[in-house]
C-alpha cells in the first residue's frame, strides 16, 4: 500500500491546524509538510514546533524551504530545534526557492549553491548526530542530477500528480535518471505532490483550484519553464492573462486571506480548470481518477503520495478532511 503525507500549508486557524495535524496522524500519514513562504503563508518556524507537540509518529518539516532566505545554517539549526522537539522526527525539504524569493524581486538559487546549502546542513547534522532526512526539490535538470546523487529523497522529479499515465510517465524517467548517475531507485524517497480540492458543491471545488491554474500557466507564459499542452490551445489568451497576473502573495491560492477571490483566479474560467486536468469536484468526482494514481504509484514501495488540499483556510481544512474521511477509505 503506498505511503502518505500531508501537505497543509499554514494559513488555518491555530484550532484548525492542530485538528488537521492531529487527523493526518490518525489516519497514517507519515510525513507532515509546511511551506517556507516569505509573504503568503505564516512562517513554517512557529507552526512546525506546534505540530511536533500536538502529534507523536509523523515526521514534520518544510517543503520546502531554500538557501536564499535563509541561511543553510539557520536552517540547519531549526531543523535540530525541531529534531529535539519532536523527539526525533523532524525532516528537511530544500530547493532553490520560488514564491518565497520571487517575491523578494530575486532569483532562485543556482544548482552549485543549493548543492552547497545540502552539503552544510547534512554537516551540521552530521556533527549533532541527528538522524534528519534531507528531500530536494528537484526541477530542473542540475538540481534534479544533485538530488539523485546526495538526497535521501526528492520532491517535485515526477511532475504533477493529475493523471495515472503522467505519474507512470515521470517515475520511470525518474528511475533512469538514477540509473544514469549510478543511484539505486529504490533507495530514494520519492514524493509524487497530489494538489487537489473536494466540495459537495463541485462549483466551489473547481473556484479553489483556478489559484493553480493561474500558476501553471505563470510557468508557461511568464517563466518559459513549459509549454501549452495542446488541448488547451483554446484556452491560449485567457491561460496568458491569468498566467501574466499571478500574484506571488497569494501563491497557488484562488483566494487572498480575506476571502476575496484574487486577481489571477479572477482571469479563470472554469471551463479552464477543467480541462487542465484539475483534481477538483466532489468526492464521487475525483475518487476514480485518485485510485488511477494509487494504483499507478502501488508498485512502488520508495515512493509516496504528497496530498496537498488547496482553497484557503477553513476551505482547505474541508479538503483534507474530505479526503481522509470519504476518499482515503475507499483507495486502501
Amino acid at each position: 500500500m503506498p505511503k502518505i503525507d500531508a501537505d497543509i500549508w499554514q494559513d488555518l486557524t491555530y484550532a484548525d491546524y492542530v485538528y488537521v495535524a492531529k487527523l493526518a496522524e490518525d489516519h497514517g500519514f507519515e510525513n507532515f509538510w509546511l511551506i517556507d513562504s516569505t509573504d503568503a503563508y505564516d512562517d513554517y518556524c512557529a507552526w512546525d514546533s506546534l505540530v511536533a507537540i500536538n502529534t507523536s509518529r509523523m515526521r514534520i518539516g518544510p517543503n520546502v524551504t531554500n538557501p536564499l532566505t535563509r541561511h543553510p545554517r539557520v536552517t540547519a539549526n531549526h531543523m535540530l530545534t525541531l529534531h529535539e522537539l519532536s523527539k526525533g522526527r523532524a525532516i528537511l525539504g530544500i530547493g532553490a526557492g520560488d514564491n518565497a524569493v520571487r517575491s523578494m524581486g530575486e532569483k532562485p538559487a543556482s544548482a552549485s549553491v543549493l548543492r552547497e546549502a545540502v552539503e552544510i546542513i547534512r554537516a551540521k547534522f552530521k556533527e549533532r548526530k541527528a538522524d534528519i532526512p534531507i528531500h530536494v526539490a528537484a526541477v530542473a535538470p542540475l538540481n534534479t542530477k544533485m538530488a539523485l546523487q546526495l538526497a535521501d529523497g526528492i520532491m517535485g522529479g515526477v511532475g504533477g500528480g493529475t493523471t495515472a499515465e503522467g505519474v507512470s510517465t515521470g517515475l520511470q524517467r525518474l528511475k533512469d535518471r538514477a540509473k544514469e548517475v549510478g543511484r539505486d531507485f529504490g533507495t530514494l524517497k520519492v514524493e509524487v505532490a497530489v494538489q487537489f480540492a473536494v466540495s459537495h458543491n463541485r462549483k466551489e471545488a473547481l473556484e479553489e483550484m483556478k489559484g493553480p491554474v493561474s500558476a501553471m500557466m505563470k510557468g508557461i507564459f511568464v517563466q518559459r519553464s513549459r509549454t501549452l499542452p495542446p488541448e488547451l490551445e483554446r484556452f491560449r489568451e485567457e491561460a496568458k492573462r491569468a498566467g501574466e497576473a499571478y500574484d506571488y502573495f497569494d501563491h497557488l491560492r484562488s483566494y487572498t486571506r480575506e476571502g476575496k477571490l484574487a486577481r489571477h483566479a479572477q482571469l479563470v474560467s472554469d471551463e479552464l480548470v477543467e480541462a487542465a486536468g484539475m483534481l477538483a469536484g466532489t468526492p464521487q468526482e475525483v475518487l476514480p481518477r485518485m485510485k488511477a494514481i494509487w494504483q499507478a504509484i502501488s508498485p512502488f514501495p520508495n515512493v509516496s503520495l504528497a496530498f496537498r488540499p488547496r482553497g484557503v483556510r477553513a476551505k482547505r481544512k474541508r479538503s483534507f478532511d474530505l479526503l481522509v474521511k470519504e476518499i482515503l477509505p475507499k483507495l486502501k
